[in-house]
């Protein structure tokens, strides 16, 4: 996996028929594809699970290459670090992306990821824009598969076997989003492992919420996870960057706490020392920052903590980087947030530990002065 620097550009989000109208997307889009068409650029359109996603990436598709644009459209709904992927096997210029991310459910948007340089923006074109028939009646020649390699590029990175062998039961919550279906695939069949997938079907109103790890009770994966005696829950965001870890005891881990756990692993298997951003302890959680535990924890995995309020600073390459609300960068081998692979790689952690993520959190919390 890539850890080449592309930014989300620009990003447009607003509520539906208040603001976010098909004619606001398409002009929008007018304005890239003209400069697209000048540069002769080809252009990614890939769209979420959100309500009309898919059909408004379908008029996108057709309007961009009507300005004579080189277009790949999605084939199916597609986690936005698939899409970076696919950006980095240079399948295209640049992407545009249909979402909102994990924004509530009455909330829109549309999403440019390109290089700085292209000078590509999505301010709405004053032209005229050309009649169009919605829904779309025909669908594009061909379409393109971003799921799979972006799978494939998963099984590359991750010790698959170690999870497969084990006796281990987890569940995980795909919150209606973009990574349905896809723990099951890179588990497969066979294995001693028990990965059960919850809010998999498609609801593109996300039971009336918001497809994001931290504004969500969580209640029916911390309730499965507490009453079947699991080994730990994931809940993914809806567009694939975002984690949550609920521990055995069905509470869910402060993004603190995670973000330690994922670097004090990364450390001890995978050899990856450096820089490791994670947000201050929330009030609830049990580990302190003192100066003292910070030293620590330091010295002991080999790490450089920093403590910051907000943001990924996608300027530097941290070997771990968390936000308040879940977005995990794994900058070593991706230059997108992917709670995806956080959360595969925290069940080979509890694979490998004799005492499962209990006693990875209890030698974290010791670490801290948590008896």
């Amino acid at each position: 996996m890539s850890v080449y620097r592309r930014p989300l550009l620009q990003a447009w989000e607003a509520a539906y028929t208040a603001e976010l109208t098909l004619d606001q997307l398409r002009r929008r889009t007018a304005t890239v594809g003209a400069a697209l068409a000048a540069q002769q650029i080809r252009c990614l359109i890939a769209f979420d699970t959100r309500f009309l996603a898919n059909l408004f990436a379908q008029t996108l598709a057709q309007d961009l290459t009507a300005q004579g644009v080189s277009v790949l459209l999605a084939d199916a709904p597609a986690p936005l670090p698939a899409i970076h992927h696919a950006l980095d096997r240079k399948q295209a210029g640049c992407a545009l992306y249909v979402s909102a991310r994990n924004q509530p459910y009455y909330i829109g948007g549309l999403i440019l990821i390109g290089d700085e340089k292209s000078g590509l923006s999505l301010d709405p074109s004053p032209d005229p824009l050309p009649p169009v028939i919605f829904p779309p009646t025909t669908l594009p020649e061909s379409t393109v598969d971003l799921r799979t390699p972006y799978l494939e590029a998963l099984r590359n990175v991750l010790d698959l076997e170690t999870i497969r062998r084990l006796p281990m039961t987890f569940f995980v919550d795909v919150m209606a989003g973009t990574t349905a279906g896809m723990v099951s695939a890179l588990l497969g069949e066979g294995g001693q492992t028990r990965a059960i997938e919850i809010n998999r079907d498609p609801d593109p109103l996300f039971a009336r919420g918001a497809p994001q790890p931290f504004a969500a009770s969580l209640n029916r994966l911390r309730k499965l996870v507490r009453e079947s005696d699991s080994h730990l829950g994931l809940a993914i965001s809806g567009d694939g960057t975002a984690l949550a870890v609920v521990d055995p005891a069905g509470e869910v881990l402060d993004p603190f706490e995670t973000g330690l756990l994922l670097a004090g692993y990364l450390a001890a298997h995978h050899r990856q020392r450096g820089l490791v951003i994670v947000p201050s302890p929330a009030a609830h959680s049990p580990l302190q920052v003192l100066p003292k535990y910070l030293t620590a924890w330091q010295e002991a995995t080999g790490h450089r903590l920093e403590i910051l309020q907000n943001g990924l600073y996608s300027e530097r390459q941290p070997v771990v980087a968390m936000t308040a609300t879940g977005e995990v960068l794994l900058s070593r081998w991706s230059a997108c947030p992917d709670g995806l692979l956080a959360g595969l790689l925290m069940c080979e952690a509890v694979a490998r530990s004799n005492g499962g993520l209990r006693a990875l959190c209890a030698a974290l919390r010791s670490q801290f002065g948590v008896s």
